[in-house]
């Protein structure tokens, strides 16, 4: 399939020609004169070469006709003798000869051939060097110098940087306009300066020691020394930033930011004497967070694989921290600068920990004290400085990556002395981790404001400790990693008091109490976590549940349990499970059907934690034995409810063991992190592979019990455990399940109600085996299901697992004997012979099955495509929308196998005979010649698919096809569009869309005067939705050609073009209201972000993306939805900015702020700001009173004088989004009993919704329908009824009541107006 471009590619070369071509007749000269000069130009090689017909022409003849324009623009001076006349050189406005020449020589240059733009290097570079003084004032020819001088400078080689002093002529001007002070100018220079010298120059692969380094680091040596000694002033005018500061060294402050972009190609050896001048610079605003993100991005470390790079060596780190330590920023100074100084800090701290990891021990306890005293626990600190603080300590610096080994252990001894106890002796220095703890504790307790921030760093801690060391009185690491882990020893009982503050009542930052927790679970693992945590959960002897209750670990457990004990959970959970399974059963019998529910959940969550034990477990062959085998396999035959968390954990026991003895990690480091290494995997895959067998027994019963929808998981699990089966054991289950099939094919009766047939079942299971089959097994099934029997099944199941048995053999690759040469001819034999019997759902399966085949032709062989090919088009015409992605995806698969090269046979019948016709080369043009055959068909049907078949091929590979072939097809399916066949042109409008949105601009406008026509005829047909796609085709086409170009095609007579105008006029109106809502600063009209299906074709085939959707709006709301915000996009002004806590005072107690027991009452929003309660008779004080005290409602009319209007688009769009529910397609009632019941997709409905989109069509294309008024029924004699008395009664000056009038007024004709005399004074259908 083909993928979309990103957003910010560069547009190909004949792209970027018609973008500037369209533009000739703009009014802007900067627009016009290149566009013009490019017609000019294209014109003139035209004529010179009339083989190079078609545009765009060659590269070459574009740079060659340029570069002759140029060196006559620059050549061709005026007398001086006029004074308002200049030379052409020292013209450089809008609308000049030379802009235009550049802007153009900017998109040919990098297209062009390197050897021909360097055989005119030094004419070329005479020309343009000179204009760079002349260019100074104007910026947009300045950017086009910029951007030639940079793609001269990537294509040329060594040698020539070297030896060409215009080159590095050039190379000094892209240095200093580095410090222009305009910033798209500036921007273009550095851009340039990173692609010059991070683009490997030929032969070298890598970037990096390019000839022009030496004087880019000479540059930006000088530059920052001038403003070390000037302190950032300057004598020229300062500039001013938008924040109204004066802009002292500025210069610095754009040479740091063009050198982040290429410090990386610096060189080691120099690194040292950058970043003493960095350090060096004067401490300015905004200069100071540039050059502390540039530190923090040289010190960072490089990635953590096998190809990246040794670190370099800075001799002068020491210097850089004690610099960076004995001056931090303060807490009052700018807010950017304190997170830009922690992150430079803690890089440098990490390329300590790898440079030289003896000395980080002096800078480790001041760098800690700097960041977490200072900083994390200031009073002051902001919230943006508490997170940049709390990483900085814990997930992204200290803790994380300074803390070694060494460190861990000495900690674990200082414990085990007990000098960490209050008031012990002291026996050593205390150790950095455990004044980390030490540290974190003591502010747990004193600061539960800063509780949020200090529980990422307990949880990096807890994951850090994970190492194994040794039981005893002298603490070392456990080779074999069976010891307990450090976080147990050093953590628990903190964890512990922190899990019991997540139950105090308020306490709001329960999801970081839930990491901590969480990560403890992972490192020191669930029967550790749950001593010190019990769960709680069942009643004592005494009846009553301990307290408190932590039920909230179980899904903690089920998220977070892995490399545990099996064993655990085998002695732990399972009588547990057991115990609680005993209260829900004695709460049923008791009728306690509540409580019974109760017991039921909790029984689910437990064995929800299952997968996790058997990830990676340390002890698989203790966990798994006979015992619980046994209760597994009762369940999984007795629990419905259970089965997925236990057929999960078998899944998980091989594929984790898998995963393990495949890792490349070193044993001792797995042994010392996780307690197992490939060995203990080793161990674990062989006693797995002897349960193999009696597992897949009961799995297989299981199978073959289940529904069809409800096998996927249980399939997966026997594919997981029958790939580390034996080959004896796996054919012996093979064999015994091909016998069940043969003996149970001819029956299509499911064994059991609700059950599969036999057939099916084992079929399936076939299928499921077919990656791990021997190979004579496989080519035995493979010549055993490609036979009539199996693929012209009278049952359309069969045939359909068929296929898709064939195509997994295929995959697999066991049966290539089988697929090669002369049996591949007779295998598309035997599926040609039996398309005609395909069921109606085996299509799909039947068009995949044809994919893989195509994909496995050789070269050779491509002859057997237009054999399968007419299948294929029809295929884009099936009713399942499956089988149809099928027929496309079988295309494009025909079309990339013909476009790789070969051969094609060509074959002709004639009469009885077939004639060898030759050969011809395959390729995409070859193969589009081959579809298009197909629109000489005979019925619409082949026609309609046909051009559908070609819209998928043209959007596929339109790179690949000449743009005459692709004229052929435009002007081909152009005349389609004016058939009156309905299925063709349904399928000629797509492919219209897909030509316009997707094929080149040139190549369609030539078309447009057949389009434009043809689409205007079925603009106001509403059947099968023409009109609603003519009318998004003509969006999308007045957004590539402009209207006028469109416009221009559309007849004159007739009311057509009415629709392109109100078309036009729609979005014109959508940008004035647009741009209105941006000048006021409304929020109102979020743009919708656009959906996609994940393929390219279908966004474009299917999605309208109309621009005049948006505008909807204006007139009423959008139907059957409403428009959601999106999340904090419309947070402004300080109160956003705003973050902080609060405790609050529920009682009239004094409050200790030291202990911890406050932390229930930290809130993060202040309780002050609370909405008051409503009070009674709130809402009536709004409302006047008359003199009696009676209250006066005022009419709808006299809201709108107070401000209360409601428009008419709001209540239009409440309701039709009433009526969208309660008649729509997608709708739902409620009956009398409150039952949902969905609205049926009948007829009737689908109607009423083309109705509604054929009435928006109508108002959005001016194409309105009166309405037929109701002709008024006039009662005879009405004039005399009186109004309130009974009987007639005579007006003044009128007559008698008895008066006669004509009969033949009575019956006036129907066809005329006017009322309709009723003689009889009786409703329709009444009898009295």
């Amino acid at each position: 399939m083909a993928s979309t471009s990103a957003d910010n590619a560069p547009p190909s070369f004949a792209t970027a020609l018609s973008n500037v071509r369209r533009l000739a007749g703009s009014s802007l000269a900067h627009q016009s004169k290149p566009a013009q000069l490019l017609v000019a130009i294209e014109s003139a090689i035209s004529s010179t070469l009339p083989s190079s017909s078609t545009l765009p022409h060659s590269t070459t003849a574009y740079f060659a006709s340029l570069l002759q324009c140029l060196e006559k623009a620059c050549a061709d001076e005026i007398d001086g003798g006029d004074d308002e006349a200049m030379a052409e050189t020292e013209n450089m406005g809008q609308g000049a000869l030379i802009p235009a020449t550049l802007y153009l020589l900017v998109i040919v240059v990098p297209e062009t051939s390197p050897q021909v733009v360097l055989s005119k290097l030094s004419p070329l570079l005479e020309c343009l060097l000179p204009l760079y003084d002349t260019a100074l004032e104007h910026p947009p020819a300045l950017r086009s110098l910029l951007q030639i001088t940079t793609a001269l400078l990537v294509m040329s080689p060594p040698n020539l940087l070297n030896s060409s002093p215009l080159l590095k002529k050039s190379w000094n001007y892209l240095l200093e306009l580095n410090l222009d002070p305009r910033p798209k100018v500036r921007h273009l220079a550095q851009e340039g300066v990173r692609k010059v010298l991070c683009t490997p120059v030929p032969p070298k692969l890598t970037p990096g020691a390019h000839p022009y380094l030496p004087r880019a680091r000479e540059w930006v040596t000088q530059v920052l020394d001038e403003e070390s000694k000037t302190g950032g002033t300057s004598s020229k005018k300062k500039a001013r930033f938008a924040d109204g500061e004066d802009a002292e060294g500025k210069r610095a402050i754009w040479v740091v930011q063009g050198l982040r972009g290429w410090v990386a190609v610096w060189g080691d050896e120099q690194l040292s004497t950058l970043t003493s001048q960095l350090l060096s610079l004067p401490p300015l605003p905004h200069l100071t967070p540039q050059i502390y993100g540039l530190l923090a991005h040289l010190l960072s470390p490089p990635p953590a694989d096998a190809a990246a790079p040794k670190p370099s060596v800075l001799t002068n780190l020491p210097t850089i921290i004690d610099s960076l330590l004995s001056s931090p920023p303060e807490l009052g100074s700018k807010l950017s600068d304190i997170p830009a100084y922690l992150s430079a800090l803690t890089s440098a701290m990490v390329k300590m920990s790898l440079q030289d990891s003896l000395s980080l021990s002096s800078y480790l306890p001041r760098a800690f004290t700097l960041i977490f005293n200072e900083m994390l626990l200031a009073p002051s600190a902001s919230a943006e400085i508490l997170k940049a603080a709390s990483d900085a300590v814990g997930s992204q610096g200290l803790v994380r990556y300074c803390i070694s080994d060494e460190m861990i252990v000495a900690a674990v001894n200082y414990r085990r002395q007990g000098s960490d106890q209050p008031g012990a002796r002291k026996k050593q220095k205390t150790p950095f981790v455990s004044r980390v703890i030490a540290s974190v504790t003591d502010a747990l307790n004193t600061h539960a404001l800063k509780m949020p921030y200090l529980f990422p760093i307990l949880t990096a801690l807890v994951s850090r400790l994970r190492l194994r060391v040794t039981e005893g009185n002298a603490a070392a690491i456990e080779p074999s990693g069976t010891g307990p882990t450090a976080a147990e020893e050093l953590l628990l009982e903190t964890i512990s008091e922190i899990g019991d503050l997540r139950m105090q009542r308020g306490f709001e930052a329960k999801d970081k109490v839930d990491e901590v927790v969480g990560m403890a679970i992972e490192v020191v693992g669930v029967e550790g976590v749950l001593k010190m945590l019990p769960l709680n959960i069942e009643p004592d002897a005494s009846g009553r549940t301990p307290q408190p209750g932590r039920a909230h670990l179980v899904p903690l457990i089920r998220a977070r349990a892995t490399n545990d004990s099996l064993a655990f959970f085998a002695s732990y959970f399972r009588p547990l499970s057991e115990r609680v399974f005993g209260r829900k059963v004695a709460a049923e019998e008791a009728g306690k059907a509540a409580e019974a529910k109760i017991w039921e959940a909790i029984v689910s969550q437990i064995w929800d934690c299952f997968p996790g034990f058997c990830e990676m477990p340390r002890d698989l062959k203790q966990g798994l034995n006979a015992p619980f085998l046994g209760l597994i396999s009762n369940i999984l035959n007795t629990q419905p409810l259970l089965v997925p968390s236990v057929l999960r954990g078998l899944s998980q026991l091989v594929s984790s063991t898998q995963r393990l003895l495949a890792s490349s990690t070193a044993p001792e480091e797995l042994r010392k992190q996780f307690g197992v290494d490939q060995d203990k995997a080793k161990e674990n895959m062989a006693y797995l592979k002897t349960l193999a067998k009696d597992m897949t027994s009961v799995l297989l019963n299981i199978f073959s019990k289940l529904p069809r929808e409800q096998r996927g998981m249980v399939g997966d699990v026997i594919a997981a455990w029958t790939g580390i089966m034996t080959e004896k054991d796996l054919v012996g289950i093979y064999t015994t399940v091909t016998t069940h099939l043969s003996q149970n094919l001819t029956s299509s009766a499911p064994p059991a109600p609700g059950a599969s047939p036999i057939s099916h079942t084992m079929l399936d299971l076939l299928i499921i085996f077919v990656p791990n089959l021997p190979a004579a097994q496989s080519a035995a099934l493979f010549t055993a299901t490609a036979t009539p029997t199996m693929l012209e099944h009278h049952d359309a199941t069969v045939q359909k697992k068929s296929y898709r048995l064939l195509k997994r053999l295929i995959e697999a690759g066991h049966v290539s004997q089988l697929v090669n040469g002369e049996a591949l001819e007779q295998f598309v034999v035997k599926l040609n012979e039996v398309g005609g019997g395909v069921g109606p759902g085996a299509q799909r399966d039947r068009l995949q099955l044809l994919s893989t085949v195509v994909d496995a032709l050789p070269k050779d062989q491509l002859h057997l495509i237009p054999e399968l090919l007419s299948e294929a088009v029809l295929g884009t015409k099936e009713v399942n929308e499956k089988a149809r992605d099928a027929g496309f995806d079988l295309l494009v698969v025909m079309g990339h196998k013909m476009a790789q090269g070969g051969v094609v046979k060509q074959v002709a019948t004639g009469g009885d005979d077939v004639m060898d016709s030759g050969e011809a080369e395959a390729d995409a043009q070859e193969y589009i010649t081959m579809v298009g055959a197909g629109l000489t068909g005979t019925t619409p049907h082949m026609i309609s698919a046909s051009i559908n078949a070609l819209s998928r091929l043209v959007f596929e590979f339109k790179d690949d096809l000449s743009d005459e072939i692709i004229s052929e097809l435009v002007a081909t399916i152009a005349v389609f569009v004016a058939s009156k066949n309905r299925e063709i042109v349904k399928s000629a409008l797509g492919f219209v869309k897909v030509a316009i949105v997707a094929l080149p601009h040139d190549v369609v406008s030539q078309h447009l005067n057949v389009l434009v026509p043809g689409l205007l005829g079925w603009v106001h047909d509403s059947k099968n939705h023409f009109k609603s796609k003519t009318v998004h085709i003509f969006e999308r086409m007045i957004r590539k050609f402009g209207y006028e170009e469109v416009i221009r095609h559309a007849p004159a007579e007739g009311g057509e073009r009415k629709v392109l105008e109100n078309i036009k006029r729609r979005k014109e109106r959508a940008k004035r209201k647009k741009a209105k809502n941006e000048a006021e600063g409304s929020d109102e009209e979020q743009e919708k972000p656009k959906t996609t299906s994940g393929n390219a074709f279908d966004d474009i085939l299917y999605n309208s993306d109309s621009d005049l959707d948006s505008d909807e709006g204006e007139d009423e709301a959008p139907r059957g939805g409403r428009q959601i915000k999106p999340l904090g996009g419309n947070k402004k002004g300080k109160k956003a900015q705003q973050s902080g806590a609060y405790i609050r005072n529920e009682g009239d107690q004094p409050m200790d702020l030291l202990s911890r027991s406050i932390a229930g009452g930290v809130s993060t929003s202040d309780p002050s700001a609370a909405k008051p309660r409503r009070k009674p008779g709130q809402d009536a004080a709004h409302f006047k009173t008359d003199k009696f005290g009676k209250m006066i409602v005022q009419e709808s009319d006299d809201d709108e004088q107070h401000g209360h209007t409601s428009t008419a688009d709001a209540s239009a769009g409440a309701g039709n989004a009433f009526m969208t529910a309660q008649r729509g397609v997608d709708g739902a009632s409620r009956d009398a009993k409150g039952n949902l019941k969905f609205n049926k997709n009948t007829k009737r409905a689908r109607e009423m919704e083309r109705e509604d989109e054929a009435m928006d069509l109508d108002e959005l294309i001016g194409d309105k329908k009166q309405k037929k008024k109701k002709r008024e029924v006039v009662s005879l004699g009405s004039e005399f009824k009186a109004k309130r008395a009974g009987g007639d009664i005579k007006r003044q000056g009128g007559p008698d009541p008895y008066s006669y009038i004509p009969i033949g007024q009575a019956a006036r004709n129907k066809k005329g107006g006017g009322p309709r005399v009723s003689l009889t004074n009786k409703k329709k259908g009444s009898r009295a």
